[in-house]
């Protein structure tokens, strides 16, 4: 394919092994529009809490590849709604990946498979519905391009490949020609028997890797085509908006909008998530198995380009609801690192490097609309905590770290509604913790940050900080401790650096 990239997919390092640019706040932008913007009114744009989030987790998920953002520039290029003279080159075969804005517009195409746009588009089929549908849109002056994703019987190692013809090798047999990113310069196919109604390809990271074989037959749906232009132009942003200033009643979602779940770990060795409503319904996975109870619930396989990767699905559920998330490392055989995000409408949450270890089971509680997210952990650790909401005050992010989690006890941080404070708790653990607090405060007027470190907080206690009030880095904000019913107050002073 004359319009496929000179250079190799990659992921998390560049061929000189540096890092590569992902995401930045110009491709939210573009993606979303101005909504993900805390102060575009000023001319600025300062991501929301929620938009920073999604950013963050969406480039630490392309460290496995970025196939799929191959494949829609690819296509892009072909069509000529994407010009490489903006990259500095006359044609791809002058392009590098060290070049920052391409390393950006592969971002921007990796990310379109997070969008619903584009997910709602998919066609999948037999192998021999898929052939007849390449054959009817692989002409010479289409109106629509399309990405071939491809996945193993159980939905790992996805990968991404461009079609550009079909070559009929007689009695039933067809080659699907491809450009394989990680194959760049060499043509590829995709082999189709109709009369056995299979598929297979033979593939790897790279020519210097062994080679690793794809199959699916008529049952597998393994094999699916992504049209190109529903990911193009500014989306539906799935995160953006105020938080209501009326929570809904427990149990109760929002009509049309859905909160992400990830879990961010190894692409191949992690734990797994399963997750369950306020009626025990449940998605993820149980005994290894990936099970879907929630109506209006799905779950999306990644796509990175890398056969060995087994990476843990994205979760979607009805926005609004309360769930309990189970982080289960019951299928682990060595520790990992893992980090729970959930963005959604106006708000988002995550509890950041969770030393899981083999067996282990942590669980994270969400209240309505993140009102109030518990922590549980099988294991001492101090963990990270962040909570951002939107409101009709300002957008805040809370981090708060250093507090003391003993294997059984609870650490739960609560931010009500319009109620412009912050508790926090920790049952279950007997000893004093030393926590800190960073608030980022955002409105039209600009960016404010808070910290202040070395509070103790008491195994027990609850410490509300009241920032409701706060609007300037030269004033202070109370610290409210309950401890068997007796408060006091401290004065926090500012620490931030920035």
């Amino acid at each position: 394919m004359p319009n496929g990239l000179p250079f190799a997919n990659y992921g998390g390092q560049l061929a000189d092994g540096s890092q590569p640019t992902n995401l930045t706040v110009a491709e939210m932008q573009r993606l979303f529009g101005n909504t993900v913007c805390a102060d575009a009114a000023s001319g600025k744009c300062d991501l929301t809490p929620e938009a920073q989030a999604w950013l963050e987790s969406t480039n630490q998920q392309m460290a496995g590849g970025h196939c799929y953002g191959f494949s829609i520039a690819a296509n892009l290029i072909w069509q000529g709604k994407l010009d490489v003279t903006t990259f500095g080159a006359t044609s791809t075969a002058g392009l590098d990946d060290n070049n920052v804005e391409l390393e950006r517009a592969l971002a921007y195409g990796w990310a379109m498979q997070l969008l619903q746009s584009v997910q709602s588009s998919e066609i999948d089929g037999t192998p021999e519905q898929i052939l007849n549908k390449l054959r009817e849109v692989l002409t010479a002056h289409p109106s629509e391009t399309y990405t071939i994703t491809l996945f193993k019987p159980d939905f790992t190692g996805g990968h991404a490949v461009t079609p550009y013809a079909v070559e009929n090798k007689g009695n039933g047999l067809f080659d699907v020609l491809i450009y394989d990113n990680n194959w760049p310069g060499q043509t590829r196919a995709i082999a189709i028997d109709t009369k056995a109604d299979t598929w297979t390809y033979d593939a790897a990271v790279n020519p210097s890797d062994p080679g690793s074989v794809y199959t699916g037959d008529a049952e597998t749906k393994t094999l699916s085509l992504f049209p190109s232009s529903p990911g193009l132009g500014t989306q539906p942003c799935p995160f953006c908006g105020k938080e209501p200033s009326a929570v809904p009643a427990a149990g109760a979602v929002v009509a049309g909008k859905t909160e992400e779940i990830t879990l961010l770990g190894s692409d191949a060795h992690h734990a797994n998530l399963l997750i369950t409503d306020s009626t025990g319904r449940r998605l993820g996975y149980v005994n290894g198995k990936l099970i879907d109870q929630i109506h209006g619930a799905r779950d999306v396989p990644l796509i990175s380009g890398d056969w060995t990767d087994n990476i843990e699905p994205d979760f979607y559920v009805p926005a609004g609801g309360p769930y309990t998330v189970t982080i289960d490392g019951t299928a682990l055989t060595s520790p990992d690192t893992e980090t729970l995000r959930i963005v959604g409408p106006s708000f988002d949450l995550s509890v950041d490097s969770i030393p899981m270890r083999p067996g282990d089971k942590d669980t994270v509680v969400v209240g309505t609309d993140a009102t109030k997210l518990s922590y549980t952990s099988s294991r001492a650790e101090s963990p990270a905590l962040e909570l951002g909401v939107s409101d009709t005050h300002a957008d805040y992010a809370f981090t708060v770290s250093g507090v003391s989690d003993q294997p059984g006890s609870t650490i739960t941080l609560s931010l009500p509604t319009e109620g412009g404070s912050l508790t926090m708790d920790n049952v279950g653990s007997p000893g004093t913790s030393t926590v800190t607090i960073k608030m980022i405060r955002e409105t039209g007027q600009g960016v404010e940050v808070f910290s202040h470190a070395g509070i103790p907080l008491v195994g027990g206690d609850a410490a509300q900080l009241r920032f409701g009030s706060w609007t300037s880095t030269n004033e202070a904000i109370p610290l409210v401790t309950s401890d068997n019913g007796r408060q006091s107050t401290e004065m926090l002073s500012d620490e931030a650096t920035g």
